[in-house]
């Protein structure tokens, strides 16, 4: 179960300083207004979460064959270099830990003694090839993938939010932001394959001037398969020193 845990929280995504959310939290005032495309798309810019690192404790379900798995999940970034997933079940303990990079992807799985080492390209077998290492980091932390935010994108509103939307070599997507030019939600979908994800953001809390999303739910179907996983950060930690461990026990073995 480990392993199918990691492939789809890849698949999925077809998303200061060190103190608690209670002690951290605070309104976000709403920004001013902007009404030219420019003025807009420098606003989702402006608003992007910056970082150089990231450290993110999160308590996770997903969903998963229409079963239920509530597993936590400790997740670290270097920034457009690094993504490290270690996830645990009860009493602490790991099962899985996954190391992507823009050019491959490595899981181990401590239950069945396995490891898999794939090229990044390995995800498209769940994912639109548009989908790049940028796109996965942009989606666990309520940014955009840069290549969303462009000049050829059009803004609109619907239901009094304003939406960035488009179509890059098949994938469409939407971003629909808030009065603080957040992306409270991210909708990506590839009607010739049939595949489809939406994120959608909400509890957002003030770390260090810089507003971050703490609850995260993404729906992802593609044809009859669909999973789901819904991520509560309880800690957010940007620009401290990590490390991103993954060494291979030697009785470990590899999966295809």
């Amino acid at each position: 179960m480990s392993n199918k845990i990691l492939v789809v929280f890849m698949a999925l995504f077809f998303s200061l300083g060190c103190k608690s959310k209670k002690e951290i939290a605070k309104a976000v005032k709403p920004d001013k207004t902007v009404h030219s495309k420019m003025e807009i798309l420098n606003a989702i810019r402006e608003k992007q979460l910056d970082f150089n690192t990231l450290s993110m404790k999160a308590k996770a379900g997903l969903a998963i064959d229409n079963r239920q798995h509530d597993v936590s999940m400790n997740i670290r970034m270097k920034k457009d270099e690094t993504i490290w997933v270690s996830v645990t079940v009860i009493a602490g303990i790991e099962v899985a830990r996954a190391l992507i990079t823009p050019d491959s992807v490595k899981i181990l799985n401590r239950i069945e003694s396995t490891y898999i080492k794939k090229p990044f390209s390995y995800i498209y077998r769940y994912a639109n090839e548009q989908i790049t290492f940028k796109t996965l980091q942009a989606l666990l932390i309520g940014n955009s993938d840069p290549a969303f935010i462009s000049n050829n994108s059009n803004v609109s509103t619907q239901n009094d939010k304003l939406v960035l939307s488009g179509l890059i070599n098949g994938l469409s997507y939407s971003l629909f932001l808030n009065e603080n030019n957040k992306i409270t939600q991210t909708s990506l979908k590839d009607e010739d394959a049939g595949q489809q994800l939406t994120a959608v953001y909400t509890d957002f809390y003030a770390l260090g001037g810089q507003a971050v999303p703490y609850t995260v739910n993404i729906k992802s179907a593609a044809g009859n398969d669909k999973a789901n996983i819904s991520l509560k950060y309880s800690q957010v930690t940007v620009d401290e020193t990590l490390d991103f461990p993954f060494s291979i026990p030697k009785r470990f073995t590899i999966k295809d």
